[in-house]
């Protein structure tokens, strides 16, 4: 098995210590740690999981493990950052997933943050769902209301401006 990324459907920015990706057609975003991205890059489908391992460790200066790549692949895959789907490492892998864990800590994480894109309703919102309405709204009661499930409305408009007299949904 040799590796691919996607490149299809991306919007890919690079900053000096990770990289922003934003899938096109799952309507998410992708924050990669500076390591898995440079996994990522160098998934082009010409090199096995273990040529990879060996370069990281020769740019990085540290151990890594085919293991801690397998684990790295998998949230690549789960994420759709690859072209073909990834199993995770077996379960009965040489470390346990608490040495795996550490082990990655400590080449600075194989993190991959997901950011989900709102969907068109909650786009068309004054605010998106949890944040708070300016100076918070209030009902009769003084009770405090946020956007999103518990939002604030009048007269069937949404989104006060602090006054009170407003409904909390």
């Amino acid at each position: 098995m040799k590796p691919k990324r996607r490149q299809e459907a991306l919007v890919v920015h690079e900053l000096p210590e990770e990289v922003l990706v934003y899938d096109l057609e799952r309507h998410k975003a992708f924050c990669l740690s500076k390591n898995i991205a440079w996994i990522w890059r160098h998934c082009t489908g010409q090199r096995t999981p273990g040529q990879i391992v060996r370069a990281l460790e020769a740019e990085i200066g540290a151990p890594v493990g085919e293991d801690v790549m397998g684990v790295a692949l998998h949230r690549l895959s789960k994420a759709h950052l690859l072209r073909e789907p990834i199993a995770p490492p077996a379960a009965g892998a040489r470390r346990s997933r608490r040495q795996l864990l550490r082990q990655a800590a400590t080449l600075g994480g194989l993190t991959i943050l997901a950011i989900s894109a709102p969907t068109v309703g909650q786009a068309a919102t004054c605010v998106p769902t949890g944040t708070c309405v300016n100076s918070h709204c209030a009902d009769a009661s003084g009770r405090i209301c946020c956007a999103g499930a518990s939002g604030c409305r009048q007269n069937s408009q949404t989104c006060g401006t602090g006054q009170t007299g407003f409904q909390c949904m």
